[in-house]
């Protein structure tokens, strides 16, 4: 019996222990690690297009509740929280997107250079994964020359992305505070 009550005060006390976490008060800021470049930028590009949808997160039921009634609707459920495109090459997708709630904007080349340093392989102190339904609401096309060179869908909620088109490690991307200051770029038009 004395074996079973250590035992159980040494699993809560494990458990409750906060080997190296932070709080953060609310309001105060939260500052990050510089991280390190690692290699160099994931696109060559000379433009950027920005799709947004304002998909709210309640319409999720719904939009899983409906997506074999209807191509379009299956469509809508594989682009906002599954995987359309799977591949660079799969540029049909872009036509409809607009079709199911996806607004169209030119990115302002004055802001690729601060996109450049968000869209780097890096390595980041500490990486942060999140577990939440993943709501692609951003897409964003590079193009070179009018070619696709990259896609990226972003997940700005859960802080989670797809990207497609380069070679660099992708895993890290968005950490250090890179989801915020990319998400603020974006709002900024």
């Amino acid at each position: 019996m004395k074996n079973t009550v250590f035992l159980l005060s040494l699993l809560l006390l494990g458990f409750n222990s906060k080997t190296n976490q932070k709080n953060t008060p609310i309001g105060e800021l939260v500052t990050y690690e510089k991280p390190r470049i690692t290699s160099k930028k994931y696109f060559d590009y000379d433009e950027i297009i920005h799709y947004k949808n304002d998909f709210k997160e309640n319409k999720i039921k719904e939009l899983y509740n409906n997506y074999k009634k209807s191509e379009k609707d299956a469509f809508r459920f594989d682009v906002i929280v599954g995987y359309t495109p799977r591949s660079i090459n799969e540029v049909g997708f872009l036509d409809k997107l607009e079709t199911i709630g996806y607004t169209k904007t030119n990115v302002d080349s004055k802001k690729f250079k601060q996109i450049d340093e968000i869209f780097t392989e890096k390595k980041h102190g500490d990486v942060l994964e999140s577990s939440c339904i993943y709501v692609y609401r951003d897409i964003l096309i590079f193009r070179k020359k009018s070619k696709i060179v990259g896609i990226a869908k972003i997940c700005f909620g859960c802080g989670a992305s797809i990207i497609l088109g380069t070679k660099p490690n992708t895993e890290e991307f968005g950490q250090s505070g890179d989801y915020e200051k990319l998400e603020k770029l974006l709002d900024n038009k």
